[in-house]
């Protein structure tokens, strides 16, 4: 192969072409499946308790609001 002709196929080595098995590519898929799950049930475990959090206290401010801002004066 010459220098900048990237793109042609080594000659010797094109007769050692194997075709994989026919289940590679299902292999391949479930293991891409396997992590994209394991990233994705990472990164809800990393968010999800700040969204707790911040739900909380909306809540919490939500009663302070409701409760504790109505209060009359003692007579």
């Amino acid at each position: 192969m010459t220098p900048g002709n990237g793109d042609q196929p080594i000659r010797a080595l094109i007769d050692q072409e194997d075709q994989p098995s026919p289940d590679f590519m299902a292999k391949v898929r479930r293991r891409i499946y396997r992590r994209t799950t394991a990233s994705q049930f990472a990164s809800y475990s990393w968010h999800l308790p700040k969204v707790i959090l911040v739900e909380l206290a909306r809540l919490i401010g939500y009663f302070v609001n409701v409760f504790g801002t109505n209060k009359e004066p003692k007579s």
